[in-house]
């Protein structure tokens, strides 16, 4: 786990490169602040920031082959390294350290860009081929580790985070206005856009070739459809999630540092931990954060998983100083980033890095297991009753009685039926797209300044999800939402968050539910067999049933999130009114428009606690980066 840059020149590469690279590395010294490399091959200039993790007397990058033709800089880790070693030297390749890293050269010597095939792990990494004079980037399968790209002074840059590319001459840094739309939308700005318009995101799953003669060729090398086996009974299922989720949880201990993991009182955390304790050579640990005013029930399904797996659990219980702790973490966001989980998986993470190097976590099973039950079951018997109701009269009748439907927290909920008729008056795609945008249209009308509703135009911000939906036309309609999920929310969402958060404090993150494997075997397991009556991840359930504390699979499941809403109320108004009160955004959104919105959710009258905090942590980052103001 590291941070990675270079620059590829237009011609031979010098000092003022090697120069710019260096600068760049100090950018993200929090990602690797175990020492600097820097190789300068031809037109290539490699640099990496170093968290030692695997092979700590040699493994240092840059790494090559043994002929010195392949330099590869990577951050991240290999987790199949030993056994793709084995298969390499049994084929006379010969390796100088014991880094998972070297495999990769090694791997395009004899596959060129079609390695990455073989790689099972987190990975973002460059590799230069001197005598090709040509560099391929890559990005893991589901985007665990980022890598931005951007032309600059008529060659290429990269690196780990946005930040190290701004401050490059011929790099355009200006906002761009898709971009501010996709994250008022969607709460992250999806790959591959950044917020700089001249600075991109390498996709996940995709590797990009810069070719001598200075284009650039992009591939997707992995993209699993549903396919799902309907002859797959549930003890199936349950069988091969436990082959799988052992194996991957065991390779993710491989490590030269001690390794823990995060608990909470979940079946997802639960299950990896279960499984590492055993599969570790040694008894395993674990680290829980409590935070005040959290009900106490958490920590007593935590405490009950910890005492039945037999691991140390580590408890910290922090009593937070909110404005002190937003403001460090809005502060540390590569680009702006509104989920307000950010904030408990900063502390946790903290609370980690004082312990340990490495931690494992039980991301991912939500997206491929149907975790999200309320919002799926919703969606799927909102389809049941587009079956039953012709189109015409649905977009007509059901969309006119949802634009008079009365909106309000205080209505019964039986009676609460205005979203669902919105829904109803729609398709899948575009019931999907509503429930997750968090700025509606109307609100942006309001707010877009003539500026910035000029620079968009005609475009669509949930444009990612349709491209999305559309590729899983002719599915079942769970299979399509796991899939969009995956796609969006989880690759560009959740695992962005969960990376940015943690290498804010130079913390390696692993995720055994987030492995290739498991997502594929997710995609082949039948709709019935994850959601239920209303239950979601089913199958994980039934698994953990075998493995966790009663009363911890039975238990209702609740988020990660801070209480929004009440501290925009209380103690993060005074500062979320001076973010709104002016600076760089002026030019782009009418701030009077959202400090209307603050007074409003401040007096009760209106929650407005998702707008708000996204319009917070746009206006933190502007004001930070842009001081002078933003160009329109």
């Amino acid at each position: 786990m590291c941070g990675i840059a270079g620059i590829v020149a237009p011609g031979p590469a010098g000092g003022a490169e090697e120069s710019r690279v260096t600068g760049m590395l100090e950018t993200l010294r929090h990602r690797g602040p175990d020492g600097f490399g820097r190789e300068t091959r031809g037109r290539a200039v490699l640099g990496h920031a170093r968290l030692a993790i695997i092979d700590l007397r040699t493994g240092d990058q840059p790494q090559s082959d043994a002929n010195d033709r392949y330099h590869v800089v990577c951050n991240g880790e290999i987790y199949n390294y030993k056994e793709l070693r084995r298969e390499l030297e049994s084929r006379g390749h010969v390796f100088r350290t014991q880094s998972d890293v070297e495999v990769i050269p090694h791997l395009y010597e004899e596959m060129g860009d079609r390695c990455v095939d073989r790689l099972r792990g987190m990975f973002a990494f460059a590799l230069h081929d001197v005598a090709r004079d040509r560099t391929l980037l890559a990005r893991d399968r589901l985007g665990k580790k980022p890598l931005y790209w951007a032309r600059s002074s008529g060659g290429l840059a990269f690196a780990s985070e946005a930040r190290a590319l701004a401050g490059l001459d011929g790099v355009d840094t200006d906002l761009d206005p898709e971009a501010v739309d996709l994250y008022l939308t969607l709460q992250y700005i999806p790959a591959p856009w950044s917020i700089h318009k001249g600075i991109r995101k390498l996709e996940a799953a995709t590797s990009m070739a810069f070719e001598r003669d200075g284009s650039v060729r992009m591939h997707r090398y992995w993209d699993p459809l549903p396919e799902p086996d309907e002859g797959m009974t549930e003890a199936q299922a349950l069988d091969e999630i436990d082959a799988v989720l052992r194996e991957s949880s065991r390779i993710r201990l491989r490590s030269d540092v001690p390794v823990s993991s995060f608990l909470s009182g979940g079946i997802d955390s639960g299950l990896v931990v279960s499984y590492l304790s055993e599969e570790a050579p040694e008894r395993m640990s674990a680290i829980t954060v409590g935070f005040g005013g959290a009900p106490e029930d958490e920590g007593v399904l935590t405490r009950s998983t910890a005492v039945a797996l037999g691991v140390d659990l580590e408890e910290e219980h922090v009593e937070l100083d909110v404005p002190s702790v937003v403001n460090a973490v809005v502060g540390h966001m590569d680009e702006p980033h509104g989920d307000s989980s950010c904030v408990p998986t900063w502390l946790v993470s903290r609370a980690a890095a004082r312990r340990v190097k490495v931690v494992l976590s039980g991301d991912g099973g939500d997206e491929a297991f149907a975790g999200y039950a309320t919002r799926y079951s919703h969606n799927l018997a909102t389809e049941t009753l587009r079956r039953w109701i012709p189109g015409g009269l649905r977009r007509g009748l059901a969309g006119g009685l949802a634009r008079i439907w009365p909106r309000s927290g205080r209505l019964p909920r039986p009676l609460r039926l205005g979203n669902l008729l919105d829904n109803l008056s729609r398709d899948l795609e575009g019931a999907y797209a509503r429930d997750m945008t968090v700025v509606r249209p109307a609100l942006k009308a309001r707010l877009y300044g003539a500026g910035l509703q000029d620079a968009l135009g005609s475009f669509d911000s949930t444009c990612v999800l349709r491209d999305a939906f559309d590729r899983t036309r002719g599915h079942d309609p769970l299979s399509r939402l796991l899939y969009v999920d995956r796609h969006t929310y989880l690759s560009e969402g959740v695992i962005a968050k969960v990376d940015r958060m943690s290498m804010a404090h130079s913390l390696e993150v692993r995720s055994p539910l987030l492995d290739q494997k498991v997502v594929e075997l997710a995609a082949r397991i039948p709709s019935s067999l994850k959601i239920r009556g209303g239950t979601g991840k089913l199958c994980l359930r039934k698994l953990a049933a075998r493995r966790l504390p009663r009363e911890v699979v039975r238990a209702k499941k609740s988020g990660f999130a801070p209480p929004l809403a009440a501290w925009i109320r209380g103690p993060l108004y005074p500062l979320v009114r001076e973010r709104l009160a002016g600076g760089a955004l002026s030019s782009l959104l009418d701030l009077d428009v959202a400090r209307r919105l603050l007074e409003e959710h401040k007096a009760g009258r209106r929650d407005w606690a998702r707008p708000l905090w996204l319009l917070f942590v746009l206006a933190s980052w502007a004001d930070a980066r842009c001081p002078a103001g933003i160009a329109t």
